[in-house]
């Protein structure tokens, strides 16, 4: 039998807890590559399973996945796919099972799966769960009646959809989750380095739809020669002879990077959705055993296939989804004897308008910063560090991991403006911190506004010594920063004129004592700071630090 790691065997009991709490729809979130499926191929005999397990998917490469691995972990165990022409049989204990499928036929493939015969449901890639078509599933299940025993177990990788569609209208919580830079930071994940290759390609022009670029529009401005040649020179110049995913717009762009990086002699092939499903499979098998270095494709990889051995990602194609870019450097981050780590290329095209995911979304880095090829988890470190140790220094000023010492002694480098995002929605002194917003308070207690897992934002009151003593969950940051200030205002009435922005003593020198606190605390006081900003240094300085 397959072995579960120490993290997989924790998210079994955490969803063995949340039933025996009363919870029914939970979610795991868990990186690409740390075996989702392994966690619920074990669920017939760590959850001692006596009726059936339904497991749903949306493609045809992760229904086979899923049940090869339940197999291998239980040859004895009888599992059967659902889909087109494959029907599961009554006597099958685990059905892994198409959602088209499901969803498309009148009723008559759910009718035969009859809900009292099955006490699990596993939806894989549960980022899809929204969708009309896993709702018609749930439905037919009965898992949203209010005395419904059977439990809903979401696993992705990707919980935060960005498209304004929470997960938290399906589940209930997210019971278990442990992040990409934890799981590298465990060495389960292989290590990322980084690299930002600007164009001079302006994606403004570019629509939207649905809350990513209309693929026509984004191909047409990205698919030219000049560009093209660029993808090439990037992996020539920073990543020759490593085995690289190459991810592009449509089918015409992925054909066309290929023919550029043949036209350099550099060994590569293509693969797209409408390609004969035997040739696709020759090809990736081809790729997996070093037959050439490079593939290029369009949204074909994104989800199902997995290649340990691959250790670059080259980012062609341009996405407003963090969602998709968290799916694309997924195909590289599992580990593999021959590999020291992943590099990630980012063809960086030029945008006022739009907010373009990369390494930064992932790690909590500055959007405009350029690792240079340096490893994106120790940077994100350093920068946190910062960030908690001297939180007045704008970060978002860094551009290279050199400057990051250097922000420490530059005057240009501080910021006490409010964050741009919350400039409409409060008067009060929120700053930014690496996990959100916080408001210092009377006492050295603070407010902190943070987002979840689920798409919603949390509002937590810390005291000193005390822990947390109040907490909220809403939907919108708006919500969350009006109710923060409305309980401010409520339970720290003394504190009105401490916190509000434009309070009129802000705009003096700072008083002898602050000079005195900020240097107990070896912290130098710049020219030209006001009383107001050397006052949020010091609240800065109690709520991260402590008293």
């Amino acid at each position: 039998m397959l072995a579960m790691r120490p993290y997989q065997r924790e998210a079994v009991q955490r969803v063995r807890d949340a039933y025996r709490a009363g919870r029914r729809r939970v979610l795991v979130s868990l990186p690409t590559g740390t075996g989702k499926t392994v966690i619920f191929a074990h669920f017939p005999s760590e959850l001692r399973m006596q009726k059936r397990l339904l497991v749903l998917a949306h493609r045809e490469e992760l229904l086979v996945q899923a049940r090869d691995k339940f197999l291998e972990i239980d040859p004895s165990l009888r599992v059967e796919i659902e889909q087109a022409g494959a029907r599961a049989s009554p006597e099958a204990k685990v059905v892994v099972a198409s959602v088209a499928t499901l969803a498309r036929s009148n009723g008559t493939r759910l009718s035969r799966l009859p809900p009292d015969d099955f006490s699990i449901v596993v939806v894989d890639e549960a980022h899809h769960a929204v969708a009309p078509t896993y709702r018609k599933v749930f439905d037919h299940f009965g898992l949203f009646e209010s005395d419904m025993k059977r439990l809903l177990v979401g696993f992705t990788a990707t919980p935060r959809r960005g498209d304004r569609q929470g997960l938290g209208d399906v589940f209930e919580e997210v019971c278990y989750a442990r992040d990409l830079r934890g799981m590298i930071g465990d060495a389960y994940l292989a290590p990322i380095a980084g690299w930002r290759v600007d164009t001079g390609v302006s994606l403004d022009g570019v629509r939207l739809r649905h809350g990513d670029f209309v693929e026509s529009q984004l191909a047409s401005v990205v698919n030219t020669p000049e560009r093209n040649r660029e993808v090439v020179r990037a992996y020539r110049d920073l990543a020759g002879g490593r085995r690289a995913i190459v991810f592009c717009v449509d089918v015409a762009h992925a054909h066309a990077v290929h023919e550029a990086f043949e036209e350099t002699h550099v060994r590569a092939g293509a693969v797209w959705g409408a390609m004969p499903k035997e040739e696709r499979r020759a090809r990736l098998a081809d790729f997996s055993a070093g037959a050439f270095d490079v593939v290029t494709n369009c949204n074909l990889l994104t989800e199902g296939f997995d290649e340990p051995r691959v250790d670059c990602i080259i980012m062609a194609r341009p996405t407003r989804s963090r969602l998709l870019y968290a799916q694309m450097v997924g195909r590289g981050t599992r580990l593999h004897p021959d590999k020291n780590d992943l590099l990630v290329i980012d063809v960086a095209d030029n945008s006022l308008k739009h907010e373009l995911p990369g390494l930064h979304t992932l790690f909590d880095l500055p959007s405009t910063l350029n690792l240079s090829g340096r490893d994106a988890l120790v940077v994100g470190r350093e920068i946190e560090q910062l960030q908690r140790t001297y939180p007045w220094v704008d970060t978002t000023r860094i551009r290279t991991p050199e400057q990051i010492q250097v922000a420490l002694e530059r005057i240009d480098f501080f910021n006490f403006d409010p964050p741009p995002e919350l400039v409409d929605l409060t008067a009060n002194t929120w700053y930014a911190v690496p996990d959100g917003y916080r408001l210092s308070l009377a006492k050295g207690a603070w407010l902190s506004v943070n987002r979840n897992l689920l798409d919603g934002w949390d509002v937590d009151l810390t005291r000193p010594g005390n822990g947390e003593s109040a907490h909220h969950s809403v939907r919108t940051l708006r919500a969350a920063v009006e109710l923060a200030d409305r309980f401010a205002a409520a339970e720290f009435p003394d504190a009105a004129r401490l916190i509000e922005r434009d309070a009129r003593w802000r705009d003096r020198p700072p008083t002898e004592k602050q000079r005195e606190t900020l240097a107990r605390r070896g912290i130098p006081l710049p020219d030209g700071v006001t009383r107001g900003q050397a006052a949020q240094i010091i609240s800065m300085v109690i709520s991260t630090r402590g008293r």
